[in-house]
């Protein structure tokens, strides 16, 4: 008995084409797209049109697909079948600045300006460390400026994005006498201040000068509550002298006032500040303070 003939395979043209297709793309590695024909109706697989440029003309059963490059302002970041390039819809915002420029390849990228950071789509400013506070990382793009206490022996003076806590100045290297302790806010104040008394009449002469000099920052800048120090800066302003009240935080302020007083007396009666700071730590009713401004300087009583 005779096996029965076998039929030839035969497949659709448009089942090859498509396989033919396929095996090409694979084979180049050139991704693909389904097209059908908008004449003979057939469905194709079409090559994509690589970054940088779209679809011109869908490929037929005789010709590959016609890409064409992007125009001016019009990107595409990957392989497609666009009829059209995309548009570069990126601005730049408020406190932004341009990192990569629009290309046929990408859109336009923006970052924060030096000096901001991103958080939550907003630039942000780096925020500054507040005086007593030193910078331990500066602020990226995208990240804050990271503060922390000013370590003992250290300080800041300032509010700042940038600086991190100094050292103390260090007198004794200096050949200078320590007058006033640093503190987490304010340098260490050294003095040369070794010449008589300034009880002695020789006001003028260079150690006396000094000497008052060292006089006004070793009072200004006790260490010694807010309400005393506002106490002297009322004294100092004279009987009936209208002085706003000050939030606790504002000492610094309050310091630099005194600061100023003192030298505004001493430079208006030259010899006189000694007496004259005695006499309103008195009527400021500040016993402890003039004890020891009596003792560090060798006042008189």
């Amino acid at each position: 008995m005779k096996a029965p003939a076998r039929l030839p395979l035969v497949l659709p043209r448009a089942l090859r084409l498509l396989l033919m297709l396929a095996v090409l793309g694979a084979a180049e590695d050139v991704p693909t797209y389904p097209w059908r024909d908008v004449d003979t109706r057939e469905w194709l697989m079409c090559g994509q049109c690589p970054p940088g440029t779209f679809v011109h003309q869908p490929c037929s059963r005789d010709h590959p697909t016609t890409c064409r490059r992007c125009p001016p302002h019009h990107y595409t970041q990957f392989w497609n079948y666009l009829e059209r390039c995309l548009y570069c819809n990126v601005v730049c915002g408020e406190h932004e600045e341009e990192a990569r420029p629009c290309s046929v390849l990408h859109n336009r990228a923006c970052r924060c300006r030096p000096g901001f950071f991103e958080f939550a789509g907003f630039c942000l400013e780096h925020t500054p460390c507040p005086p007593g506070c030193g910078v331990v990382a500066l602020g990226t793009p995208t990240q804050d400026t990271q503060c922390q206490p000013c370590p003992p022996g250290t300080f800041s003076a300032n509010s700042s994005s940038s600086e991190r806590c100094q050292p103390h100045s260090n007198c004794t290297a200096l050949g200078l006498g320590l007058n006033v302790p640093g503190t987490p806010f304010r340098d260490a104040m050294c003095t040369s201040c070794t010449g008589p008394p300034l009880g002695t009449p020789e006001p003028g002469s260079t150690g006396t000068e000094e000497c008052e000099r060292a006089l006004v920052d070793f009072v200004a800048f006790q260490n010694v509550s807010f309400r005393r120090l506002l106490q002297l800066q009322q004294a100092l302003s004279g009987p009936g002298a209208w002085a706003p009240r000050r939030p606790p935080e504002d000492r610094l302020s309050l310091q630099q006032t005194l600061r100023r007083q003192l030298t505004k007396l001493r430079e208006a009666r030259p010899g006189a500040l000694a007496a004259g700071l005695l006499q309103a730590l008195r009527t400021a009713r500040l016993p402890g303070m003039a004890r020891t401004v009596r003792q560090r300087f060798s006042l008189a009583g």
